[in-house]
């Protein structure tokens, strides 16, 4: 009876202990945790964490940024070193470019009075020489200037006559010293009359051969002269229209020389300060073969905002006229080596982000490499120059050995490295 009671109590107490940590999780937590403690006491030891990581965290030393290798990985992945060098040979820039007519010495062709056009003797694109006729035309003020000239001559003439007759005469007392005075100076006025008559003639466009033919014109042929080209070159540009009436405002033609041409180019404002006037340079025609040497004449002193870029000039002869404005060339200009620049192969530039980099290999005997950012100066399938200034804190010096071969793994394992340290530090 008394088993049965004890039996029944405990079952009841077991109950109500149950009920009440299903219902106070918190207290259940700590009892589990007590029993966890008790019944795990006897096996404290063994089941214990190790702890060598925290002592591992607290031995590691920051990292120093440096690729390092054992002698077998240097092997095994092929590395090769080259001595960095000091730039000594110049480089090549390469530019595009077009050809075009001189502005400076385009002529202008313009009437030099009231005139209309009777004929136009010369089509576009026409290849002119200096005293080539170009237009026909009449006009009522040439008339009048040769009338003048014509008078002036035969005034100059009466003059003329007039003081060889009155020379002799004052020799031998005949007649007063003053007459004679007299007739030299009406021949001296008309003189100049006729001569400024005639320069009038000639500013009109007219050649000695017509100013010495005026007086056999007559009537309309008195209005009419041809108007000639003042120099050698080709028609760019041709306004005057048949029948029009022109002033000595009005554009008739433009004729372009052939002797020489202008080379316009465009350079980037990355090498824009490699370019300085009077630099050599050749202009390479690549449709003929055709090479000519040159030198930079003009170059802007400000970046265009839209194309980021500076316009230079050169100009180039053209002796036989064959070259033509409009034609693509290419233009090769030297650009000196500068004091503190270096070369290396173009198999150690890794670029990363627009960054490029190189590893090099530390003082000593190891395996330690550093990556190092440079700024390029000029690159090809070859080798990279590389600028005296540096973005770190330490410039490539001539001497210093750089990785030619295995960059790129080096580089691999210098990114894997940063992101375990970023790990470990996050």
């Amino acid at each position: 009876m008394k088993t049965g009671w004890k039996l029944a109590f405990l079952l009841a107490v077991i109950a109500g202990v149950g009920t009440w940590l299903a219902v106070d999780h918190r207290t259940w937590g700590r009892v589990e945790n007590v029993l966890k403690q008790i019944s795990g006491s006897a096996r404290a030891e063994e089941s214990r964490p190790s702890r060598a990581w925290v002592s591992e965290l607290a031995d590691r030393t920051p990292w120093d940024h440096l690729i390092s290798l054992t002698p077998d990985q240097f092997e095994g992945i092929g590395v090769r070193t080259v001595a960095v060098k000091e730039q000594t040979f110049p480089t090549l820039l390469r530019l595009n470019g077009t050809t075009d007519y001189d502005p400076a010495k385009l002529t202008v062709v313009r009437p030099q009075l009231d005139s209309r056009v009777d004929n136009v003797l010369v089509d576009l694109g026409s290849v002119v020489q200096a005293g080539t006729p170009l237009l026909d035309m009449f006009s009522a003020d040439l008339a009048v200037a040769k009338n003048d000239y014509e008078t002036a001559v035969s005034q100059h003439a009466r003059d003329k006559k007039v003081l060889d007759y009155k020379a002799p005469l004052a020799e031998t007392n005949a007649i007063a010293r003053k007459d004679l005075i007299e007739a030299q100076n009406d021949e001296a006025k008309s003189l100049l009359q006729m001569k400024l008559a005639k320069d009038k003639l000639l500013v009109f466009g007219l050649t000695e051969k017509e100013v010495a033919d005026v007086p056999n014109e007559d009537g309309v042929k008195k209005a009419k002269m041809i108007l000639r080209s003042r120099t050698a070159g080709i028609v760019i540009k041709r306004s005057a229209v048949r029948g029009n009436y022109y002033d000595s405002k009005d554009e008739l033609m433009q004729i372009a020389p052939l002797e020489h041409l202008w080379v316009r180019g465009n350079v980037s404002e990355l090498d824009a300060d490699k370019v300085q006037v009077g630099q050599k340079l050749k202009v390479v025609f690549p449709y003929s073969a055709l090479t000519i040497d040159g030198k930079v004449e003009y170059i802007d002193k400000a970046i265009d905002m839209d194309s980021r870029s500076a316009k230079f000039r050169s100009s180039i002869p053209n002796p036989e006229g064959r070259l033509k404005a409009a034609m693509f060339v290419r233009v090769l200009l030297e650009v000196p080596p500068k004091p503190g620049q270096t070369v290396i192969p173009r198999g150690a530039m890794v670029s990363v982000d627009r960054v490029d980099y190189v590893f090099v290999k530390q003082p000593g005997k190891n395996y330690k490499f550093e990556r190092r950012p440079i700024i390029v100066v000029k690159e090809n399938n070859d080798f990279v120059v590389v600028s005296e200034t540096s973005l770190g804190n330490l410039e490539l010096k001539p001497g210093d050995e750089v990785v030619a071969t295995g960059s790129l793994i080096l580089e691999q394992m210098y990114e894997d490295r940063v992101m375990a340290e970023g790990e470990f530090l996050s």
